[in-house]
């Protein structure tokens, strides 16, 4: 499963109408892989991914402004670090 999520995460990165300068928003691809993946699968998919290189996970500068339904989709580190952009290396 991990290896299938990873070439999504590519492709979807790799789409203009997803992403803004390169940079794929979480909930976006949360919304875009369904039902296909639960949450904390999700997030400790992404969070080898970082682990291995193969993106960096990216906090949202003006993160209190996004709309709460939008905060709720992103990536909540145990730190209390909120991670709101994937940018595939």
């Amino acid at each position: 499963m991990y290896d299938e999520f990873k070439t999504l995460v590519c492709e979807l990165a790799a789409r203009d109408d997803l992403t803004m300068h390169g940079l794929l928003p979480i909930p976006v691809l949360r919304r875009e892989t369904g039902t296909r993946i639960g949450r904390a699968e999700l997030d400790a998919f992404l969070l080898r991914m970082h682990a291995e290189g193969i993106v960096h996970l990216l906090s949202h500068v003006e993160f209190e402004k996004l709309p709460p339904a939008v905060r709720r989709d992103t990536l909540h580190l145990p730190s209390g670090l909120d991670l709101y952009w994937v940018r595939m290396l």
